[in-house]
């Protein structure tokens, strides 16, 4: 067991050093204390608040994109309509110039064939005439038989 003497002085020793430490170290201990105990709580809230804004920035962005979602759909149901438009406009023109082109067809067909035939009827009556002509030199060669056919012609003429 340590003596009287030996706790008394040690008492005064630990005494010192705490009046000590006390008057000189203890307050900017505590100071370095609360201003990390404040840093921490600022900080704490700062986190907090980033937190705040980034869960509104969520939204937002969330909200913004539901937007642009919108935005893009109206753009291609936009788009989609106007080349239907697009594609009805270029039918029905071709319709029209396919029309066009079957009149103008069937206006050159009856061309073509008013001349075929014009040209058929030209060349029967120059066939015509031709024959004519030689059966007329080969009847007119002898002028009984040339009564006998003038009067069967004016007959088949009365006829028609």
């Amino acid at each position: 067991m340590p003596g009287l003497g030996l706790i008394f002085w040690m008492t005064v020793a630990f005494g010192c050093v705490l009046y000590i430490l006390r008057k000189y170290a203890w307050k900017p201990i505590l100071e370095v204390l609360n201003e990390r105990e404040n840093l921490l709580a600022n900080s704490f809230k700062d986190a907090k608040r980033v937190e705040y804004e980034m869960s509104q920035l969520a939204a937002v962005k969330t909200e913004k994109l539901a937007e642009a979602e919108k935005a893009r759909e109206e753009i291609i149901a936009r788009a989609n309509k106007d080349a239907e438009g697009i594609v009805e406009e270029a039918r029905e023109k071709a319709r029209e110039e396919a029309r066009i082109l079957s009149e103008n067809a069937e206006e050159m067909a009856k061309k073509y064939k008013r001349e075929a035939m014009q040209e058929i009827r030209d060349q029967l009556s120059a066939l015509s005439i031709d024959l004519a002509e030689k059966i007329l030199k080969e009847e007119f060669s002898d002028k009984q038989r040339n009564a006998v056919y003038v009067s069967k012609l004016l007959d088949e003429v009365a006829l028609n």
